[in-house]
């Protein structure tokens, strides 16, 4: 009987240590960014309207927050951060740009606070906005003459 309980005491002690070193290494990952629209590091053509992160763990939308920083330092989004609440997940956060976006490179700042664990975890990240193509002058000269216009003189009377 002793054995028995014994060993149904280490058994339990065993049971409980797996289960608290299952629970230390779950919390220790915090909502980190899996991926962004626009793309970590991308290039893109056309400015963006929105800025989207999808974080690896659910987030609290209290104090996840997206920010969005020109090259001249400026903060370029409206302030309106947003958890979608029609994400099942909770993992896809926004934030509207501002119109009219000069080509150069964005620094996109976030925060989030996970529900998983309540820690908070902060980075950055870039985009480039390239500029647009401008037309040059051709340096060839256009084979064509203009028209010259002739002036006709008409006899007074």
């Amino acid at each position: 009987m002793l054995r028995f309980r014994t060993a149904w005491i280490v058994g339990a002690l065993l049971t409980i240590a797996v289960a608290l070193l299952v629970r230390v290494n779950s919390t220790d990952a915090h909502a980190e960014i899996e991926r962004s629209e626009p793309a970590v590091n991308a290039t893109v053509t056309e400015a963006p309207t929105t800025v989207v992160v999808y974080f690896s763990q659910e987030v609290s939308s209290d104090s996840t927050v997206l920010r969005v920083i020109d090259p001249s330092g400026q903060q370029v989004d409206l302030g309106d951060t947003t958890l979608d609440l029609y994400d099942a997940s909770r993992k896809r956060v926004t934030v509207s740009l501002a119109g009219g976006l000069a080509p150069g490179q964005y620094t996109v700042e976030w925060t989030s606070n996970s529900t998983e664990d309540g820690e908070i975890a902060s980075g950055t990240f870039t985009f480039t906005l390239a500029g647009s193509a401008t037309p040059s002058a051709s340096p060839v000269a256009s084979p064509v003459a203009s028209p010259q216009i002739q002036a006709s003189a008409t006899p007074s009377s």
